[in-house]
Formats: structure tokens, C-alpha cells, sequence
């Protein structure tokens, strides 16, 4: 077959654009480009489509749209084409009655994989309810069925803007729902915040889950660390201008111009893990800090802990002109991004790069090893 030609599989995709997606796709899930011949053979040989349940919750639609306008179609094609996504109010024909029984039949076979968009009202369960069933009663049921499931977006991660205080609905994300009011010791979720959900993020969760047979290796919040392994901050395109202390002051000044870093007009990159700079939005063209500075979407609680959104982050010293090295973040932040925060200024430090605007350290990423299953 030649490289141009299309797959009978998968109509308009050609053999060279399959090949291309696999060796991203392996590079994003820490396989490396090498593997894209076997992530391929993986792919062809699914002869049945696993089944996907997606259930909509206490949510704006953002994920999903995220997801429907896709400014990569052959990421998103290649994914939708390859999954059966049985059950989806939003975009599926059918409604009322006949959704349910769509939605029932696919439960009740018990072989299908469930994502999860919006939170969980806890507090005042008729505040979310579908076909006469609150949000506790069809998270609960449907996760102890499904193989594996993902929680898109910050609201389905942990609550988002329905869980800030004095969240009156009791708002919560999926996890905490099952593990404080299901009564499930240890669910296995992986999370996958920012508001909304990143559509290629979530496809490619799905792919690792469908090629590993398990789920990606999590880290302490339940997100997968081959996504969220680093801080914004490190891969921030601004990060220069962070290490020489060129900072934008106000909005509209002439640092903002020159595109300084927006640490002091509320920039969270220092203390957010997400690969915002890295994976983009809109066909990766561009993403928060292009235009302003980050609010930290992929943390939990951020609504109420990193608030207010543009003033500095508490207890983070940037360099100044005498060299500096950073205060240890608050308890809010946690211990994890205090160290690594830590590791890269005594780096620079040691380098003799404080405050010259040298290039970022690289640090290892880290790779998902092990994992379960619902």
C-alpha cells in the first residue's frame, strides 16, 4: 500500500497520516515515535470498537464541545471512528425513552469504558438529575460496571465553580464522590482537569488505557503523570523572562508588549501542573498565557485556594537582582510543587543563571508504569 493512499479502515486518512498520529500519540503516552508501528498494529487489530459511555453532569458543555470541534480532525476521527460511543446526550439522535435504553443496554453488557463530564451534587441530589435518576445514583451504578473511567474536566476532577464555596449543592468531583458518599475505598479514576478538558488529553488517555489494558500511572490527585508530571512553569514560553526578572507590572504596559512573564499580575504556572504549553489548544496554536495569565484550572480547588486570579501566588519569591531563591510554598500549594519549584531555582543558582534569562533546566519526564482498573 502506498503511503497516500487511504485506509479502508479509517476513509480519508492515509497510511502516512495513521503513521504520524501513532508516533505522537506514542511520544504523548511514553512510548516514543519508535513505537508507532506497534501502537499501529494495536489500533488495526481491535476488531470491535469498545464501547463508550459519556455522562453529562453538573457541566457547561465545554468539554464536549472541546472535543466535537476539534481543530485536529485526524486525531479526533481516528479515536471516535475507532471507539462506539453508545451513549452521549448531547450528540446521540436519540432522546428521552429511547437514550435510556441505549444508555441501560450498554451498562447493563458491562463491556464499555465511562467518561465522566460535570460534578456530582451531593448536597441537593435533585439539583442533577437524568431521566428521573440524580447524578449519585448513575455515577455510582455505571463506574462499578465500566473497565475504566475518566473524569474530563475540572468539574468532573473536583468540583470546578458548582464547588466553590459555599457550594450549596454539595458539588463534587468524581473520585471524592465514590469515595466519600458511594462508599468505594480506593476508585480508580483518572482525572483529567482544566476547564474545559482537552480533547486530544482525554483521547489519549482512552488510547493508552485501549493499548496498555490498564490505566495510566497516576499521580496523588488522580491524574496521569505522563500529562501532568510538570509544572506549566517549566515549559512556559515566558519562562526566560521569569529567570531575568522582566516582569509585566500592570496590564496594558509596555512589558506586556514585549510579553514578559505575568507573575505578578496573578500568573499560577508556578504552582499548576498541566501540559498547557506543551499539548495547546485549537490545533495547537495557542493557549492561556498567549494572551494572559494562568489560573490553575488543573488544581484542586482552585476557584477558592488560588484566588484572587490576578494578584501573585503567596509565598513565591521571583528573582531579583541580587539573586534569590524561592520561599517554601504554602500549605495550600503542597509539598510537591515547593520541590520542584526549589530544585529549579538552586539550579539556576548553581549554573550562574539567576536572573541572565539562561534556559530552563530539562527535567526528566515521567513515564505511567503501572496503573488498575474500575
Amino acid at each position: 500500500m502506498r503511503d497516500d493512499e487511504e485506509l479502508a479502515f479509517f476513509p480519508r486518512i492515509t497510511r502516512r497520516e495513521f503513521l504520524k498520529y501513532c508516533g505522537v500519540l506514542g511520544a504523548i503516552i511514553g512510548l516514543g515515535e519508535t513505537a508507532a508501528p506497534d501502537i499501529a498494529s494495536a489500533i488495526e487489530k481491535l476488531a470491535k470498537r469498545p464501547a463508550v459511555v459519556w455522562s453529562l453532569f453538573q457541566e457547561c458543555l465545554g468539554c464536549s464541545v472541546n472535543l466535537l470541534q476539534s481543530r485536529t480532525p485526524s486525531v479526533a476521527n481516528l479515536i471516535l471512528r475507532q471507539i462506539s460511543l453508545d451513549y452521549h446526550e448531547t450528540v446521540m439522535a436519540a432522546a428521552g425513552d429511547q437514550a435510556e435504553k441505549s444508555f441501560r443496554d450498554t451498562v447493563d453488557r458491562g463491556d464499555f469504558y465511562y467518561i465522566v463530564e460535570g460534578a456530582i451534587a451531593t448536597k441537593v441530589p435533585g439539583a442533577m438529575t437524568v431521566h428521573g435518576e440524580t447524578s449519585m445514583d448513575i455515577a455510582r451504578q455505571t463506574y462499578k460496571k465500566a473497565k475504566a473511567t475518566i473524569a474530563i474536566g475540572s468539574c468532573a476532577s473536583d468540583g470546578n465553580i458548582q464547588a466553590a464555596a459555599p457550594n450549596p449543592t454539595g458539588a463534587k468531583g468524581l473520585a471524592a464522590f465514590l469515595r466519600e458518599d458511594a462508599g468505594i475505598a480506593n476508585p480508580v479514576v483518572v482525572n483529567s482537569p482544566r476547564c474545559p478538558g482537552n480533547a486530544e488529553d482525554t483521547l489519549a488517555i482512552l488510547s493508552y488505557i485501549l493499548i496498555n489494558n490498564k490505566v495510566p500511572e497516576l499521580d496523588a490527585i488522580g491524574r496521569p503523570v505522563f500529562l501532568y508530571g510538570q509544572l506549566i512553569h517549566d515549559n512556559c514560553e515566558r519562562r526566560g523572562h521569569f529567570d531575568a526578572g522582566e516582569f509585566v507590572e500592570v496590564f496594558g504596559d509596555e512589558a506586556s508588549q514585549n510579553r514578559f512573564c505575568l507573575f505578578k499580575v496573578g500568573c499560577k504556572g508556578p504552582v499548576t501542573n498541566a501540559p498547557c504549553p506543551t499539548r495547546k489548544w485549537n490545533g495547537h496554536l495557542g493557549w492561556c498565557v498567549r494572551n494572559g495569565p494562568c489560573i490553575g484550572c488543573a488544581e484542586p480547588k482552585f476557584w477558592d485556594k488560588l484566588t484572587p486570579f490576578y494578584q501573585p501566588v503567596a509565598n513565591v519569591t521571583p528573582p531579583g537582582l541580587g539573586g534569590a531563591t524561592p520561599t517554601q510554598i504554602g500549605e495550600a500549594i503542597g509539598i510537591a510543587t515547593a520541590v520542584g519549584l526549589g530544585a529549579h531555582f538552586i539550579g539556576q543558582v548553581a549554573t550562574g543563571r539567576l536572573g541572565k534569562g539562561g534556559p530552563p533546566e530539562q527535567e526528566e519526564s515521567s513515564k505511567g508504569s503501572k496503573g488498575g482498573s474500575s
